[in-house]
C-alpha cells in the first residue's frame, strides 16, 4: 500500500523532531537551564559539532582543544565558592567539558576551565562561582569519539574564612597545621611572583593564607611532603597584610613528588605569610602543613682527608657518605680513570693500619650505591700520584681493590661514589688480608730435582744443601711489594748456622738456566754483574733478614728489571766445615720481577 505524500511528510517531521531532541540544547544559543547543586542528566547522541568553544588554549589535550558532538546548558549557582562539575562515573561517554562565564555564547578565549581526562576517560573542571550568577557549560566528546548519554555532577566547596589574604588565619610556633582549600577562589595577589614560575605558571590556584609567627630564630621549614594529596604550591612573605608583586621570599612547587617544601630566613616574634594554594589546574582539597625549625645536615666528620675517621685491622665497617662532598685530593690519579673520569665524588676517609702482612682487600661488593674506592701510603692527604690502588666496578656497580700491606703500617682509605650525581648513603666496607704477599718466586733447589749436592749433602724440599746446623738446608723467601719508589721487599733467611754471617747478593743471570752448579757445600745460583746487598748475621735460631736494606735502591733496580738473588753464608764447624768440609754453603735462590 502507498503512503500519501501528506502521510510520508508528517512522518518525516515526526522523526526530525525526535533526532532533535536530547538534554541540553545543541546550540549555544538556545541552552538548557538548569540551577543548584546535583545530578544533571545529558544526551549528545546526535549533537552536531558547534562553532564555539573549539579553540579554547586551556582545551588543548592529546593534540586538540575541539569539542565534538556539544551540548549546552545555562547553570545559575546556588552558593559562593568552587563549583566543581564532573563526569566520572557517571557515563560511558569519553567526555569532554568547559565553562564560560554568562548565559550566552561564549566568546573565544574566555574558558573558566576545561578538561579531557580526569577519571580514565571522564572529564572535571573546577572554576570560581558567585551565589545567584549564571554559567554556561559544555559538555561534548574527545574529538572522533562515540557520543552517546550519562550525567554530570555538579557541586559547590563554599570559601575558607582565609580565602582572602586581607582575612588570614593566625597560627604560631612549629608544628603540623591542618589547611582545607577545596571551596578556595584564586586571589589576586601572590600570582605573578618570578619565585613562583614552575612549569609555565607563577600562579597559584585555590590559595588559603596563614599569617604565621616564629618562635625561632634561624631557618624556617615549612612542607607538605607526605601530608596530602593535593598537589600543592606555596609562598612565603615577611609581614602579616596581603603581600605586594614581587615581595615573595621563597615560592616552591614540586619538591616531594607533588607536594612542596619551603626553607627561608626567619626572626623570633616575626610574622610571615604563608599561601597555601595547588598547581594551576589542580584540585584543592584538604590536608596540613608542618612547620619547623630546619638546622641544615652537616657533612660528615670524615669528609676531609684530613680528618680521616681511624680504623684498625681486618672485619667490617660503617661508613656514611650521604652528605659527603668531593675533596680536592685523590681526583686526579692514573689508575683510577675509568669510564670517561678519575674522579671519587662524595668521599669520605679512613686512616688504616693494618694487622698482618700480605695483599690486603677492600671491598664494598654487596652494597647498593655506584661506588669508587682508593688506597694510598701513610696518613694525612695523599700527594697527587701516590694511589697503591684504585677501582670503580668490579662487582657490579661497587668496587673491590687488592694492594699489599705490612703489618703495623698505616694506610689511607678513600671511599667514594663514581659520579657526582650517584647517590651516596649509609652502607659498609669490608677489609681482608690474604697473608704474606710473595714479591717473587724461588729457584735452584738443593733437593736432588736439580744439580746434585756437593757430597750427597740434599737439603728439604724447596731448600739450599744441609749445613752443619741444619740437615734440611737455608732457606731464602721475600716478603712485601716489589714496585720500585716504594719497595718494601724483605728477603729472609732461616736454616742458617745461627751466629754466623751471611752475604745477601743479587745477580742479573740464573746461573746453568736456573739449575745452579755447585760451590763450597752448596749450589751457587745467581750470577753475572752482582751486586753485594748488605751483610747480616743470624741470630741463635739461625734466621736474618735484610730489614733496613731498601732491595731495589741498593740494587740499583729500575722499573721492569728481573734480578736472582741468594744467601751466602758461613759454616765453619769450629774449623772442621760443613758436611762437604768446606766453611761456607749456599741458600736456595730467589727471583723477583720488579
Amino acid at each position: 500500500m502507498r503512503l500519501s505524500t501528506t502521510c510520508a511528510v508528517l512522518l518525516a517531521t515526526s522523526a526530525m523532531t525526535v533526532a532533535t531532541a536530547q538534554t541540553g540544547a545543541d546550540a549555544c544559543t538556545t541552552p538548557d537551564a538548569i540551577a543548584g547543586q546535583g545530578t544533571f542528566g545529558f544526551d549528545q547522541t546526535l549533537a552536531t559539532t558547534g562553532i564555539e568553544g573549539q579553540t579554547e588554549a586551556i582545551c588543548l589535550a592529546f593534540g586538540s582543544s575541539a569539542i565534538d558532538s556539544d551540548v549546552w546548558f545555562a547553570w545559575t549557582a546556588d552558593a559562593t565558592g568552587t563549583a566543581t562539575v564532573e563526569t566520572c562515573t557517571l557515563t560511558a561517554v569519553d567526555t569532554k567539558i568547559a565553562a564560560y562565564p554568562g548565559a550566552t555564547c561564549p566568546t573565544a578565549g574566555s574558558s573558566l576551565d576545561c578538561n579531557d581526562d580526569t577519571c580514565g576517560l571522564q572529564s572535571q573542571i573546577q572554576f570560581a562561582v558567585t551565589n545567584g550568577t549564571t554559567y554556561t557549560l559544555q559538555v561534548g566528546t574527545f574529538p572522533g569519539a562515540t557520543a552517546g548519554t550519562g550525567s554530570m555532577a555538579i557541586s559547590i566547596a563554599t570559601a575558607p574564612s582565609n580565602d582572602d589574604c586581607a582575612a588570614p588565619t593566625a597560627i604560631a610556633g612549629q608544628g603540623t597545621f591542618p589547611f582545607s582549600n577545596g571551596g578556595a577562589t584564586i586571589g589576586l595577589e601572590g600570582q605573578t611572583e618570578a619565585s613562583c614560575y614552575f612549569f609555565g605558571s607563577s600562579t597559584v590556584d585555590h590559595d588559603v593564607w596563614y599569617a604565621w609567627t616564629s618562635d625561632f630564630t634561624g631557618t624556617a621549614q615549612v612542607q607538605t611532603c607526605l601530608l596530602t594529596a593535593v598537589d600543592t604550591k606555596l609562598a612565603a612573605y615577611a609581614g602579616s597584610s596581603c603581600p605586594t608583586a614581587g615581595s615573595s621570599i621563597v615560592c616552591n612547587d614540586d619538591t616531594c613528588g607533588l607536594q612542596s617544601e619551603l626553607q627561608f630566613p626567619v626572626t623570633n616574634g616575626s610574622t610571615y605569610m604563608l599561601q597555601v594554594g595547588t598547581f594551576p589546574g589542580g584540585t584543592g582539597g584538604t590536608g596540613s602543613f608542618a612547620i619547623a625549625n630546619y638546622v641544615p645536615p652537616v657533612a660528615p666528620a670524615n669528609d676531609d682527608c684530613s680528618t680521616p675517621d681511624v680504623i684498625a685491622g681486618q672485619g667490617t665497617f660503617a661508613y656514611d657518605s650521604t652528605l659527603a662532598t668531593t675533596g680536592l685530593e685523590g681526583q686526579t690519579e692514573t689508575i683510577c680513570y675509568a669510564f670517561g673520569t678519575s674522579a671519587v665524588n662524595k668521599d669520605v676517609w679512613y686512616s688504616w693500619t693494618a694487622d698482618a702482612t700480605g695483599p690486603a682487600t677492600v671491598s664494598t661488593c654487596g652494597n647498593t650505591t655506584d661506588t669508587k674506592i682508593a688506597a694510598y701510603p701513610g696518613t694525612g692527604c695523599p700527594v697527587a700520584g701516590s694511589s697503591l690502588a684504585c677501582n670503580d666496578d668490579s662487582c657490579g656497580l661497587q668496587s673491590e681493590m687488592i694492594f699489599n700491606v705490612v703489618a703495623g703500617t698505616t694506610y689511607t682509605l678513600q671511599i667514594g661514589t663514581f659520579s657526582a650525581a650517584a647517590t651516596g648513603g649509609p652502607s659498609t666496607f669490608d677489609i681482608s688480608i690474604a697473608g704474606p704477599a710473595e714479591p717473587g718466586s724461588a729457584f735452584c733447589f738443593c733437593d736432588g730435582t736439580g744439580t746434585a749436592a756437593p757430597c750427597g749433602n740434599n737439603g728439604a724440599a724447596g731448600n739450599g744443601c744441609a749445613n752443619s746446623a741444619n740437615a734440611n738446608g737455608a732457606n731464602l723467601a721475600g716478603s712485601g711489594s716489589a714496585v720500585v719508589g716504594s719497595d718494601t721487599v724483605v728477603l729472609s733467611g732461616s736454616g742458617l748456622v745461627p751466629n754466623q754471617p751471611g752475604l745477601y747478593f743479587q745477580g742479573e743471570n740464573a746461573i746453568n738456566g736456573g739449575l745452579g752448579v755447585v760451590f763450597g757445600d752448596g749450589i751457587r745460583c745467581a750470577g753475572q754483574n752482582v751486586i753485594r746487598l748488605g751483610i747480616r748475621v743470624a741470630d741463635g735460631s739461625g734466621n736474618s733478614s735484610t730489614t733496613g736494606i731498601t732491595v731495589s735502591t741498593a740494587g740499583g733496580v729500575t722499573a721492569g728489571d728481573l734480578r736472582h738473588y741468594q744467601l751466602w753464608f758461613r759454616d765453619p764447624n769450629g774449623g772442621a766445615g760443613g758436611p762437604c768440609g768446606n766453611v761456607f754453603n749456599l741458600s736456595n735462590g730467589y727471583s723477583i720481577q720488579w
